[in-house]
């Protein structure tokens, strides 16, 4: 069929003559998505002659990634920088299972990215352009590729044909970018990626990115709004708990913003992201994730507000005490995709946080109970008992970060305290997949700004390195968007990746870092090295502490043989440094002692600063 003759949506005249392919990149750009990571199979030749073309040369920012995983691990970390989504183009079934623990992550994260991938052709005689002209066309061939990562998306859908690319790309960004926020799937036949069609020159409705966007924001009725503000008012000891509320600067902005007007307790527990600063305000009450055992600030409240929260508390060591009037604040209350869950409470609202703590501390300020010498009393008394928590923590975490004696392993607090001097005064984000030492570099970072530091989302291990490229590509893109020149000569913000030494082979090191140096997105590297995985053996001492063994005489590690026989170890270590050398040319160091700690963060700064080159330390602390 000429193209000529080709369907034109009724009588509306008709312009340019385009490919399913180039369609869905025109629908990305309308939805303004413009970083595409990309890992190409036999299913996208319509995908590489648009490329080849230039048509969108400049317009969307294509990303080589030699690994899937790396891929949507970028995209991720883009958007969770951003708050735009970024997209993904793999190969069919083969590259959609490569993606592999990160559609976890972003699914569990709520990370808004378009996943692409093709399909094998569904035609084998020559009938349409695309059809099978290869043999991998027939084993690549499976009854239900979409699937695969059916349960894990928020929208997945076929482009059966180019017709309507344009509605279905919009329909999966407005689930993306609509609360809770996530991933979509959208695959599509080689036939259908190579089909020609005339674009009308007037946009149909359906097609227009305006006429078709996510869901507003949306908050409280003003009833419930003022019901709470009363709750707060009168409460004793009110606390606030959250793990993802600091996603958006609005939504960590707000709820410092509440915290303050009422001196509430704020806990972050299994936190995605820094919800609320840590070192300037003594409302802070900590990290949790595993262990710890009763957060004090929990067992006294009165009220407790949970804000985007997962895990509020695990009960097995930490919970409220009975009678304790609790309220729910989510952009996914309900968990939709986790099967056993619950929170008793009073009532829950699913709302866009943001928009809810503000209006809570409007209703706050409006009530005259705030001015109240009552109220004034009980707030200045709460300061008091909270601003003495606070400094019996820091003195404590102080007392952590001292130099470790001689002849004694390095700590992790020992580290990050040093970390926090070499950087004084630089912007640094920090990607905190530490796994067995989340907890030690939450505390000891010091982050005090929105989105400063960062995790996975999920719990599938190896995020950190493809999230490092795409988070310096985010914060870049951000930069180059803003007016002003002043704000365009800013440098990179430093990102560090922290890693656990597992953690960092499952980020496919080697695909990461060449992607680091090609795209010009260094970043600094520590890897905690303690031998192992630490997390699977905790877990089985936890259940089965008759398996655990008299720890060797010196105290500094574990009998090494009981990680061996726990089929944990990762013992001989790999040489980090190396690979990553040999990767992309980074700097490398190891050290061992506390003397040389200064001088490799300080080489490792400047290498990524100045040389725009990757950096990795390996810290060794004692093995599991």
């Amino acid at each position: 069929m000429s193209s000529e003759a080709l369907p034109t949506n009724g009588d509306v005249p008709t312009t340019k003559v385009t490919s399913g392919a180039s369609l869905i990149l025109k629908s990305l750009l309308a939805a303004d998505i413009t970083h595409l990571f990309v890992n190409l199979g036999s299913d996208h030749p319509a995908f590489l002659a648009a490329f080849g073309s230039k048509e969108f040369a400049d317009r969307i920012r294509i990303f080589t990634a030699p690994n899937e995983m790396n891929a949507l691990s970028a995209a991720s970390g883009f958007a969770q920088v951003t708050g735009r989504p970024a997209a993904v183009l793999v190969h069919v079934e083969c590259g959609t299972l490569g993606l592999a623990g990160a559609i976890h992550n972003v699914s569990k994260g709520r990370i808004p990215v378009m996943i692409l991938a093709g399909t094998v052709p569904v035609t084998m005689e020559g009938e349409l352009p695309g059809s099978r002209n290869e043999y991998i066309h027939w084993i690549q061939d499976v009854p239900d590729q979409r699937a695969i990562v059916r349960q894990y998306m928020r929208y997945e859908h076929e482009i059966r044909r180019p017709h309507n690319a344009a509605q279905l790309v919009l329909r999966a960004v407005q689930f993306m970018m609509s609360e809770p926020r996530g991933p979509a799937y959208l695959v599509a036949s080689r036939e259908t990626l190579e089909e020609t069609i005339a674009v009308p020159s007037e946009l149909a409705d359906s097609c227009n990115v305006t006429l078709n966007g996510a869901l507003e924001p949306s908050g409280l009725m003003s009833s419930a709004a003022v019901d709470l503000a009363n709750k707060l008012l009168a409460a004793e000891r009110p606390l606030i708990v959250t793990s993802y509320s600091g996603r958006s600067p609005a939504g960590f902005n707000a709820l410092l913003r509440l915290a303050e007007l009422l001196a509430i307790a704020v806990h972050d527990n299994a936190p995605i992201y820094n919800n609320f600063p840590t070192t300037s305000s003594f409302l802070h009450q900590g990290h949790q994730w595993n262990g710890g055992g009763q957060l004090p600030a929990l067992a006294e409240a009165d009220v407790v507000v949970v804000v985007d929260a997962d895990v509020p508390w695990i009960g097995a060591q930490s919970r409220p005490k009975p009678g304790t009037t609790i309220y729910h604040l989510d952009s996914d209350p309900l968990k939709e995709t986790t099967t056993l869950w619950s929170l008793p409470c009073t009532k829950r609202w699913k709302v866009d946080s943001a928009v809810a703590l503000t209006q809570i501390a409007d209703a706050v300020v409006a009530n005259e109970q705030f001015t109240a010498t009552t109220t004034k009393s009980r707030i200045d008394e709460r300061r008091s008992h909270l601003a003495a928590r606070f400094a019996e923590r820091e003195a404590r975490l102080r007392a952590a970060e001292a130099v470790p004696l001689p002849d004694r392993p390095l700590t992790v607090p020992y580290v990050m305290a040093r970390l926090r001097e070499a950087t004084a005064g630089v912007n640094v984000v920090g990607l905190n997949e530490s796994t067995t030492n989340l907890g030690n570099v939450a505390d000891h970072f010091g982050h005090n700004k929105p989105l400063s530091l960062i995790g996975s989302g999920g719990g599938a291990l190896g995020w950190y390195s493809g999230a490092a490229v795409g988070a310096i590509l985010g914060l870049r893109d951000d930069v180059a968007r803003q007016s002003s020149p002043v704000a365009t000569a800013q440098e990179d913000p430093l990102i560090v990746a922290f890693t656990g030494d597992g953690t960092w082979l499952f980020g496919v090191p080697s695909c990461a870092y060449w992607m680091a140096a090609k795209y010009n997105t260094p970043f600094v590297t520590i890897i905690w090295n303690n031998g192992g995985w630490a997390s699977p053996k905790n877990a089985c001492l936890r259940i089965h502490p008759e398996v655990a063994r008299p720890a060797a005489a010196n105290g500094a590690k574990s009998v090494p043989s009981l990680s061996d026989d726990l089929m944990v170890a990762l013992t001989p270590s790999p040489a980090f440094g190396k690979i990553a050398e040999g990767a992309a040319n980074a700097w490398w160091a190891t050290i061992r002692d506390s003397s040389e700690v200064d001088a490799s963060l300080e080489k490792a700064i400047q290498v990524v600063r100045e040389e725009k080159r990757c950096a990795l330390v390996e810290v060794v602390i004692p093995n599991i």
